[in-house]
């Protein structure tokens, strides 16, 4: 019964007096705990916003719930007292992937869901909690030589596995692997009504999945819909040894469109573990954001992991020698990374390489960026912000290796027609591209702007660094600006056909879909959630 609370339960703190929604925060308090459901003004500010938005009205409670029974339970309470109900993992989302949803709302906080829950060698599995970081995952497994295929953005210290299945997810091991998705056997899923579903055969003996393809794939459907079909709870993912040798390569080059048709050659080679390029701009800003302390930091690092202490104090002095200047004024630059069992291998596909960025008058540099990367994956997010404090967001689109050449021009177009517009209002413009598997190509542009920090920003970024940056006032004309350029950028990609991870509130997927499929996506919706409860808005379900 509402309002009812079992023996020992304690309500939280700061429930208001006669609030609607006094009786589900009691009858959650009573399932779950009260110190899993809080009503604080402060942390529910901070989980109405992401990188990029706030929601127009924070949510009205968090819960954080322990496990799937848990989760399960808040779920269908939340659901059947009429909340929206919104998933967040990490909070890294840039779309608005859990803000904007119409009040009353409640938001289910899954940091405390985080946990490694089984590692089978014998069987080549993983299943952890759907709130568990790729830090954490990787962690766990590399003691053992093991490694998810896909293993992690390079917000993986924060980004959970969950966040990167609903959204979507490039980097490591993505340029061999593919993103998030493609290294997934099954799940369990809490639906909008507390019912648990489970996807992908799975063995008797312990319940967990170890094939995922059994009849329709039904672990797919759950992939990339921004948590709008279920909420994740706990997910299995494929093992592998971890590789015995690496290799890294770095070139640079005079023109653009030089650096593009490169990478397309490599994506469409199938040789890189990783592929990372940058425009002029996003190379400057990334050098001024480094400091002393992290190239330090990044050098033990890379001693460590190399074979032998001489080896990796060899590697070090190479790095130290070349600082931050290796890559030549106004050019763009390609940082590739390659993997395998043996070094003649890993030899052999750097040799293939080197022709790749030579036949596109590629010039070598010194292989500091993947070499780091490496050695460092998953580091604090002080780049949440701009080296001067300002904010910083991204977009992107995915596109077909034949195509990146002309899209990255269309892109380029679209901003200049706004160049005098961004330029007076000190907007400054990158651009980072990046691979996955043989067929896509990712271009990212990347805005800074004068505009003030929010409360995720200052809650992400390490206290030392957020210290030392300047205070920027709030300039919500500019942010306008930024979000006509995000915009203009979106629509210069669709005559290719673009995709897009993290779809969230942001990107047309309705408009770019086929009608038949997207209907049956609402057909789906409708079925398993026919009151929109779980994270409504998301994907365009409403439109």
């Amino acid at each position: 019964m509402a309002g009812q609370i079992k023996a020992g339960a304690r309500m939280p703190d700061n429930l208001p007096p006669h609030d609607p929604i006094t009786g589900l925060t009691a009858d959650i308090s009573a399932a779950i705990g009260a110190d899993r459901v809080s009503l604080s003004p402060e942390r529910r500010a901070l989980f109405s916003q992401d990188i990029w938005s706030k929601a127009p009205h924070p949510v009205d409670i968090v819960v954080t719930p322990t496990d799937t029974q848990s989760l399960a339970h808040a779920v269908r309470l939340a659901a059947a007292a009429g909340l929206a109900v919104l998933p967040r993992g990490g909070g890294m989302s840039y779309t608005g992937g859990y803000v904007g949803a119409a009040p009353p709302a409640l938001l289910i906080d899954m940091s405390a869901m985080d946990r490694v829950l089984s590692i089978d060698p014998d069987n080549m599995r993983v299943t952890v909690e759907a709130g568990c970081t790729w830090k954490a995952l990787h962690a766990a497994l590399s003691p053992l030589g093991l490694r998810t295929p896909f293993w992690g953005p390079l917000s993986g210290i924060s980004s959970t596995v969950g966040g990167g299945l609903s959204q979507q997810n490039a980097f490591f091991g993505a340029g061999l692997y593919g993103t998030t998705s493609e290294s997934i056997i099954g799940l369990r899923v809490v639906l909008s009504d507390g019912t648990m579903l489970t996807t992908g055969a799975r063995r008797p003996q312990d319940g967990n999945p170890f094939y995922r393809f059994y009849g329709p794939d039904l672990t797919g459907l759950f992939c990339g819909d921004c948590g709008a079909l279920g909420i994740k709870a706990e997910i299995t993912l494929r093992l592998m040894p971890l590789p015995a040798h690496e290799g890294y390569l770095s070139f640079s080059f005079g023109e653009r469109d030089q650096c593009l048709a490169a990478l397309a050659d490599v994506v469409r080679s199938g040789i890189a573990a990783e592929t990372c390029a940058f425009d002029p701009a996003l190379a400057r800003v990334r050098m001024k954001r480094a400091s002393m302390l992290s190239d330090v930091k990044a050098l033990g690092n890379v001693i460590a992991k190399q074979k032998s202490i001489m080896g990796g104090v060899r590697e070090a002095a190479r790095i130290a020698l070349a600082g931050r200047s290796f890559i030549p004024d106004e050019c763009w630059s390609l940082h590739l990374t390659v993997e395998g069992r043996s070094a003649a291998a890993v030899e052999a596909d750097l040799t293939a390489l080197r022709a790749i960025g030579r036949r596109h008058q590629g010039a070598e540099v010194e292989n500091t960026i993947p070499k780091v990367l490496r050695a460092q994956p998953f580091t604090p997010l002080n780049n949440v912000l701009g080296p001067a404090g300002e904010r910083w967001v991204p977009v992107h689109g995915i596109v077909a290796p034949g195509d990146a050449i002309a899209a990255q021009a269309a892109v380029e177009e679209a901003l200049a027609t706004m160049a005098v517009e961004l330029t007076d209002a000190c907007v400054t413009i990158g651009y980072m591209l990046t691979s996955m598997s043989t067929n896509s190509f990712l271009i990212e542009p990347v805005f800074f702007w004068p505009e003030a920090r929010e409360a995720l920003h200052e809650a992400t970024v390490e206290p030392g660094i957020l210290s030392r940056l300047p205070l920027q006032a709030p300039n919500p004309t500019v942010t306008a600006l930024v979000a006509r350029a995000r915009k203009a950028v979106v629509t210069a990609l669709q005559p290719f056909g673009a995709a897009h991870f993290q779809v969230g509130r942001t990107y047309p997927l309705s408009q770019d879909s086929d009608p038949a499929a997207f209907a049956l996506l609402r057909a789906i919706k409708a079925s398993i959630d026919p009151d929109h409860r779980i994270n409504p808005g998301v994907l365009g379900l409403q439109d």
